[in-house]
């Protein structure tokens, strides 16, 4: 149990890594010929699951000055492919897996156990891939090689499955044109295409991204790679700021096509007091009103504007509720369960979630293993009359081990 007393903040703070651009860093890393170095990446639980998955597929990973030193490579491939409870690993990795003409199992642990991936499936399927789930759920058995072609994607619920792909796509003997329909999280999608151009990918991508060209027998190249500070972590950083005092928060990338960029416009329109100077934004509180804002494509970005919502004058509403059914947790469920119980006041009606703002009694609540719950708990703890106790804190290693430190760094004792 870890106990957040109401208090004050300032500071300065460093954002983490982006686990998110990790992950696809590790990847790309993986298919190239000669060594790269990853500067600045995540060791956060599911950057080490990615990891894991790299060396089973054969890739040597060495320390470096700044980083990691990545080989790829197929030497000595295990059969069996850990993505611990990283949801983007196990769907990132199952096209890629399917480069190798020998049968491949990835697994969960976890929460991820849970998690529907009957989305591989149909993807590999339709690439001529064998391709088996238990049920809809891991684990997910693959045998390739896939060679490429013509196929069509389902992104209404990840695009963490097109992410995959359009790695995987590249390396394979054939063309292959990509047809997706309903894409959700289209700011996903071109961080992955991005970072592709950077290791030396060639795709062609409608404006709309619904029809992708890529041409096959490319290879992977470049000799470093810088991850990018991370957006969503840092989300929970500046709401921390808005509401209790004041912050900056280093790291950011001002240019990011990482979605969660949105929280700052965010703040600023609701009467926040922010500053962008450089890759430092700072954001301090003010008078706050109530807000309506579509997370649809930043998902991640809801349990933060609960908090925020909470301490707005009025009632704000957050629209794309479908997008949290299938996260570490329910987390449109766990965030009014959990959240109801230290006082803040919601209503889930369709697709939107209403947020009435008022003062915080504070309490107990459980994570339940969801690493963005348990950092809304927190910083929800900071404005509350007596704290909140947040049991299973320990799931933000997922994302940003170094959480309740920063936090910890920036709190001033009583109100």
């Amino acid at each position: 149990m870890k106990w957040i007393k109401p208090s004050e903040i300032s500071g300065c703070v460093k954002a983490p890594p982006s686990k998110s651009m990790t992950i696809r860093a590790l990847a790309a890393a993986s298919l190239c010929r000669k060594k790269v170095e990853i500067l600045s990446p995540s060791f956060c639980d599911d950057g080490l699951a990615a990891l894991d998955v790299i060396r089973a597929l054969g890739a040597s990973v060495e320390k470096g000055r700044e980083g990691l030193v990545i080989r790829g490579g197929a030497r000595d491939i295990r059969s069996e492919l850990n993505c611990g409870e990283s949801g983007l690993c196990i769907r990132m990795f199952a096209p890629i897996a399917a480069l190798w003409d020998q049968p491949l199992v990835l697994i969960a642990r976890g929460s991820l156990q849970g998690r529907p991936m009957g989305a591989i499936e149909e993807a590999l399927v339709s690439a001529r891939v064998k391709c088996r789930t238990k049920g809809g759920f891991p684990p997910v058995e693959i045998q390739g090689p896939m060679e490429g072609g013509e196929m069509h994607l389902d992104g209404s619920v990840t695009s963490q499955v097109l992410t995959g792909l359009l790695t995987a796509l590249p390396r394979c003997g054939r063309d292959s044109t990509l047809h997706v329909k309903k894409l959700s999280s289209r700011p996903y999608v071109e961080m992955t295409l991005s970072l592709l151009s950077r290791f030396g990918i060639n795709i062609e991508a409608s404006t709309d991204l619904s029809r992708f060209s890529i041409p096959g027998k490319q290879s992977y190249g470049t000799d470093s790679y810088r991850v990018e500070g991370d957006w969503s972590g840092a989300a929970f950083l500046l709401t921390a700021g808005a509401i209790a005092g004041r912050i900056s928060v280093d790291n950011l990338d001002p240019s990011s096509l990482q979605g969660d960029k949105k929280i700052t416009g965010l703040l600023e329109g609701c009467g926040v007091h922010l500053e962008q100077r450089g890759t430092t934004v700072s954001a301090s509180r003010g008078d706050l009103k109530s807000f309506d804002f579509d997370a649809t494509d930043c998902p991640d970005l809801f349990p933060p504007l609960v908090v925020l919502a909470s301490s707005c004058r009025g009632t704000s509403r957050i629209l794309g509720v479908h997008r949290l059914r299938h996260k570490e947790s329910d987390r449109a469920v766990v965030l009014k369960s959990e959240l109801t119980k230290i006082g803040v006041r919601i209503t889930i009606s369709g697709d939107g979630m209403e947020i009435e703002g008022g003062s915080l009694q504070g309490g107990e609540m459980d994570s339940h293993g969801d690493h963005r719950i348990a950092m809304a708990g927190a910083v929800a703890g900071l404005i509350s009359d007596k704290g909140v106790r947040v049991s299973g804190w320990q799931a933000v290693n997922k994302s940003y081990p170094g959480f309740f430190r920063d936090l910890q760094s920036l709190r001033k004792e009583g109100k």
